[in-house]
């Protein structure tokens, strides 16, 4: 199906909900849209985009409001119980699944048809479903790449041309470029999800189907000491405790990291701040584990029960998320589509210039969207799980636990506290 009929079929779908009253064009409809930090680089974009919504829907009236990411989860908290949510706004899934368990949000598994909820990746969907509650619409994407320094793998006596493909061979490649040239491969980041997204690659369950612990295995016991076997034998900075991902940016600019496991986007950044380490980089898949999982950032819009206009927030959450708009944005942003058609554009499978090393990135992040996924999926209290796993791995890291004593240690914190 072209992209222009799949913009007449997003735009023309209607649908009829008993608490709407308003109608588009018999008067002014309004409605308030609140994004994630936007501005001032797509503010072209985005007025240009509501502009043309409102041409083709005349009477119709889009409010857009930016907020920086650091206020949005207090900003919308707030809103919500002062009952002044706006009628769409702009999440992650891991923040909106805490509102969603609160039935916060419209369920658009009963507002959209299966046609309409096809155009989009299975498992991109996947990421915005609570139990069987769609709570967001999904609408950017990222996968991560692997950058890294083909000069530190070459003075390493590593092929340049043949990267680690798994966390097995990562091993390998980090035993060999620290013996070789005493610099580290790579730098684990634990001020995200980066950890928990490794562990689940390699076979770790995180809960089961009641909530409770499921890490707590013989997959958990492997991937953990994974970890701490890389940092006892010195085999990853010992900043890796207390650094995040922002050193590990600043250790490969400055050429003592080998690899940066990141999304495609920070391209630009060593570009600017290192041109020399530029130079020398290159990029490949996502390294994986036995079970070949890639992980996905997935951003969504999400309707708030109570709004103005459900209809044309709805009508107006579709069209920004259509092919061809969220191909123009992708191609704006670095980003990806959630769409199916917009990713078999071009633009995402066409690699004229083999030494354009961001196209390249592009494109390998691209072939991982028909399998990535949100490896962390939505629940309850992600945070605080989060927050016991890293501690008793933090404590297993530095010898002051078993691996075994710190896994069953952070399976009882959780139970007790979910």
């Amino acid at each position: 199906m072209s992209f222009t009929r799949r913009r007449l079929l997003q735009n023309s779908l209607l649908f009829s909900l008993a608490a709407c009253t308003s109608q588009i064009g018999t008067g002014k409809s309004k409605i308030s849209f609140w994004t994630m930090q936007l501005k001032p680089d797509f503010e072209q974009y985005m007025t240009d985009l509501i502009n043309q919504f409102q041409v083709q829907n005349p009477g119709s009236e889009i409010e857009w409001t930016d907020v920086p990411w650091s206020e949005m989860e207090n900003k919308i908290l707030t809103a919500i119980a002062a009952q002044t949510a706006p009628d769409l706004v702009n999440l992650n899934p891991q923040f909106a699944s805490k509102l969603a368990s609160k039935k916060v949000f419209v369920d658009l598994n009963q507002q959209l048809d299966q046609p309409t909820k096809d155009l989009y990746f299975p498992n991109i969907w996947q990421a915005n479903q609570l139990a069987t509650l769609a709570f967001g619409l999904p609408w950017y994407v990222t996968t991560d790449v692997n950058i890294y320094n083909r000069q530190i793998f070459t003075a390493a006596g590593l092929d340049p041309q043949r990267p680690p493909k798994t966390y097995r061979e990562l091993t390998q490649v980090a035993q060999q470029i620290k013996a070789k040239t005493s610099k580290y491969a790579f730098m684990l980041s634990m001020d995200g999800s980066q950890v928990l997204e490794s562990m689940v690659q390699m076979g770790m369950p995180l809960l089961n189907g009641a909530g409770q612990a499921a890490f707590n295995s013989d997959q958990g016991r492997f991937a953990w000491q994974y970890w701490v076997d890389l940092y006892q034998r010195k085999l990853i900075p010992p900043g890796t405790l207390t650094d995040g991902h922002r050193k590990a940016l600043e250790l490969y600019q400055a050429g003592e990291l080998a690899m940066l496991l990141t999304g495609p986007q920070f391209l630009k950044q060593v570009g600017e701040n290192a041109p020399e380490i530029a130079k020398v980089s290159d990029v490949s898949a996502q390294i994986v584990g036995a079970n070949r999982q890639k992980s996905a950032a997935v951003m969504n819009v999400a309707l708030p029960r109570g709004g103005k206009n459900l209809e044309l927030a709805l009508k107006f959450a579709l069209f920004l998320t259509n092919d061809q708009n969220q191909l123009n944005f992708a191609k704006l942003g670095n980003i990806l589509p959630s769409t199916k058609q917009a990713a078999t554009d071009a633009y995402f499978t066409n690699l004229t210039d083999k030494k354009a090393i961001a196209a390249k990135a592009r494109i390998i992040s691209a072939s991982q969207l028909a399998d990535a996924q949100v490896l962390i999926p939505p629940s309850l209290n992600l945070d605080q799980l989060r927050q016991i796993i890293y501690q008793e791995l933090q404590l297993a890291m530095l010898g002051k636990k078993s691996v075994a004593i710190a896994l069953e240690n952070a399976a009882e914190k959780w139970n007790q506290s979910s």
